[in-house]
């Protein structure tokens, strides 16, 4: 059976902390570094539009934490080891011995980043009554509110003022951007 921890990790460096968690593993016994299972970087993917082309990113979905996997009972040079790595700050968990992370949170956590990997979420999110910018199409440069937002189908219904009247556009996300 294992068990599942949040470190808490300095932001933006999550990649360089993996590896040096690994690295100071690896340096213990092969008994000792086989308590560690594996080290995951949170991650999502992101659709962005750039000069009118939708572009996927991936993006951290937990900024400044790493999921970490271990066998049931890890000793202290390992735990050690791993809060002593520089731009480690500690596991989430309250006391002095790292509390491990309930087995329906972990799965929960799990299948958000799965659906989150094979779902591409907008870069920007818009709600109603935000104001937009026209930044594609024959309404080029017009602001409007939005009236109406469909997540699944990256479109949204738009109110525009044009000749003194309130019209109703229907845009894809990426033709529009916040103000």
């Amino acid at each position: 059976m294992s068990q599942w921890y949040i470190l808490h990790v300095r932001t933006g460096q999550e990649n360089k902390i993996r590896s040096l968690i690994e690295s100071r593993i690896n340096e213990l016994s092969e008994k000792e570094s086989k308590q560690i299972k594996q080290i995951i970087i949170p991650m999502e993917e992101v659709s962005d539009t750039l000069s009118g082309e939708k572009k996927i990113k991936e993006r951290r979905y937990l900024p400044g934490y790493l999921l970490m996997e271990t066998e049931e009972n890890v000793d202290e040079t390992v735990w050690h080891r791993i809060k002593t790595t520089p731009g480690v700050f500690g596991t989430l968990g309250a006391g002095v011995k790292p509390a491990p992370l309930e087995s329906s949170e972990i799965t929960r956590l799990l299948k958000e980043l799965e659906e989150r990997k094979s779902k591409p979420i907008p870069k920007v999110e818009f709600s109603k009554n935000d104001k937009v910018e026209i930044i594609d199409g024959p309404f080029m440069n017009f602001t409007g509110i939005i009236e109406e937002v469909n997540h699944e189908k990256e479109r949204l219904k738009v109110s525009v003022s044009i000749f003194g009247r309130s019209t109703i556009l229907d845009m894809s996300f990426w033709q529009v951007e916040k103000v």
